[in-house]
């Protein structure tokens, strides 16, 4: 069992709690004009401030924790990273031969929008947002370089592949209190790709 049921409760309260803060401000002011007939009493003002920031920073706190808050892969506490290795296969177009299909974008930042390969007998397709190649002499690409790679691992797949292999590191959110309020244990966090080639001659782009 997970701690996301908590992280539930909490959301289904936080919204209950300001639908009932607008209705109890409407039915007060309708107290108020027909026990007076004024629309404002400075009394019942401060307290609907009171109520509303309550309110809107339960909402706000939980939108942060479920929406906004950035992955620490460092922080041991909270995540654990888990890493596949697969040797990549050699794929054909004609008489072309490559293991990465790159394909590039016609217009925005991006130069390549996404990387296709074969492994274990299944195409793949990953986002170069989540996604680079290393070519050459550099195991690791730059792009990647601040993700905790297991060098000693990555050296034994580049020896035993013929340097030709994918990596794939997925960082997942431990079942803690924490992740639970925002609805993230025991779910992934994100998924990066390290596609390894020889050289770049073995990369297709269109």
């Amino acid at each position: 069992m997970t701690w996301n049921w908590l992280g539930w409760i909490v959301w289904i309260c936080a919204v209950a709690f300001l639908c009932w803060t607008i209705h109890y401000i409407r039915v007060q002011q309708l107290m108020l004009i027909a026990k007076t007939k004024k629309a404002f009493s400075a009394k019942l003002f401060w307290r609907y401030v009171g109520l509303l920031v309550v309110a809107l920073v339960w909402l706000g706190g939980m939108s942060y924790l479920t929406f906004f808050r950035h992955v620490d892969i460092k922080n041991n506490n909270q995540t654990y990273i888990s890493t596949k290795y697969k040797p990549l296969q050699l794929h054909n177009s004609k008489d072309n031969y490559y293991y990465v299909e790159a394909e590039r974008s016609k217009n925005g930042s991006r130069p390549v929008i996404s990387y296709t390969y074969w492994a274990e007998g299944n195409k793949i397709t990953t986002n170069s947002r989540f996604g680079s190649v290393a070519d050459g002499d550099r195991v690791i690409p730059l792009e990647a370089s601040t993700l905790p790679w297991s060098r000693a691992k990555l050296a034994k797949e580049n020896s035993a592949t013929g340097q030709a292999f994918a990596a794939e590191m997925t960082v997942h959110y431990k079942n803690t209190v924490l992740n639970g309020l925002g609805l993230r244990a025991n779910r992934d966090a994100f998924t990066y790709t390290l596609l390894r080639v020889p050289s770049s001659d073995m990369v297709s782009e269109h």
